[in-house]
């Protein structure tokens, strides 16, 4: 049944997604069903990543109740958590992708979150082929061919049809957002660059340099740190201070230690802490910063639905906050992964701006303050969003 649906993933994307979801059109009810077809997610879902991948679990579910029939098929949902230690692992996301490549019910998934799990599934799923749609993966080499991405997207499908898509930006323009707003608004000339050494971390904090170089922008010390084996961050706190840091941009993710790093900058380097998705908006940040949760920026890969007051969006959150009410249900991605849920479950009607990549073709991107403060958002404020045109 599933080879049938996904014939014709090379037909434009909105058309894939309805395939994806057996031709899908608005939820039908009434008469016995023809069958069920299964939706998956992939995120982190314990330990310090449970913060982002509980809420967009529960954003896919929620997604699915709304649509529990559709064209006579019943819709159910299955979550998959990929984290191992409480951090998001690779290895355990190509494990759930041969798990699901195994179940003929299971047509699409939601996820994952992050763009090294992302690198390990795409081959195993497109061999099926078996549709992905994250709301959150932002490596650009997932998608685009650029002479330093190794394996290059091609690569990665082994010559199989695309079966990947995403709807947030990439870091080759997420880097440099925050390149920009660090020059033009908090207006600072001198950073100090860290990354975990991840596929995201490494790749957004590179783009970050390569745009705030451009810019006349200083590059004091730039490190990649060991986030497994590392728990003390004196030393690249003392190198950034003796090179006269104004400001620290790390590209990492929660669960690899930015902002324990930041807690660490206390008394010795007091400046602020800039960086993107992996940590900006996640409750679990603020927690680990402790006492010096104060000025950390961050950039997300999206418009927000919440903070920007989108009337469209405005009934879909009322009514996931009737059934999921704790502040601790909505995190950065979690009605972009609602969305993700809804393109797979009911395509026509909806047009999503892709190119042949996968890729929207008109990212924005959301700029966010440390609030520790504010209890209510998990220690976050919303500045401002910003549309991005190309990566220069």
């Amino acid at each position: 049944m599933r080879l049938t649906r996904l014939k014709a993933l090379a037909l434009p994307v909105a058309a894939v997604f309805a395939t994806v979801a057996c031709g899908g059109g608005g939820t039908t009810g009434g008469g016995s069903s023809k069958g069920t077809i299964v939706i998956a997610s992939d995120y982190p879902a314990s330990g310090g990543e449970a913060s982002t991948g509980i809420p967009e679990q529960q954003a896919v579910a929620f997604a699915v109740s709304q649509h529990q029939t559709i064209k006579g098929f019943t819709i159910q949902y299955k979550p998959f958590d990929d984290a191992i230690n409480g951090v998001h692992d690779p290895q355990k996301g190509a494990q759930n992708a041969t798990t699901m490549a195994g179940d003929s019910s299971i047509v699409a998934m939601v996820g994952p979150n992050n763009s090294n799990v992302a690198k390990a599934m795409i081959p195993i799923l497109a061999a099926v082929p078996l549709a992905m749609v994250s709301p959150a993966n932002t490596n650009e080499c997932l998608t685009k061919s650029f002479s330093y991405c190794n394996p290059a997207p091609s690569e990665l499908r082994k010559g199989s049809t695309n079966n990947y898509f995403r709807i947030a930006g990439t870091d080759d323009q997420q880097g440099p957002a925050m390149a920009v707003y660090a020059h033009d608004t908090l207006k600072f000339t001198k950073a100090a660059i860290f990354s975990d050494n991840e596929t995201f971390g490494k790749g957004v904090a590179d783009n970050f340099q390569k745009k705030w170089t451009s810019l006349g922008g200083t590059v004091v010390v730039r490190n990649d740190y060991d986030a497994k084996n590392t728990s003390d961050f004196k030393t690249y706190i003392n190198s950034a201070k003796s090179g006269g840091a104004q400001f620290v941009y790390i590209g990492a993710t929660t669960g690899n230690k930015p902002c324990i790093f930041k807690a660490q900058m206390k008394g010795i380097l007091d400046v602020p802490l800039t960086g993107p998705d992996g940590f900006a908006l996640d409750p679990q940040c603020i927690k680990d910063a402790g006492d010096n949760a104060t000025n950390i920026y961050g950039t997300t890969a999206g418009s927000d639905p919440v903070a920007g007051n989108d009337p469209n969006a405005k009934s879909t959150i009322d009514a996931y906050k009737k059934v999921y009410s704790k502040p601790t249900d909505i995190a950065t991605y979690t009605f972009q992964s609602y969305d993700c849920a809804i393109l797979l479950i009911d395509a026509i009607g909806r047009a999503i701006d892709a190119n042949q990549n996968g890729d929207i073709t008109t990212p924005v991107f959301s700029y966010y303050q440390s609030d520790p403060t504010n209890t209510a958002t998990g220690g976050w404020k919303y500045l401002s969003s910003q549309g991005v045109t190309s990566s220069s």
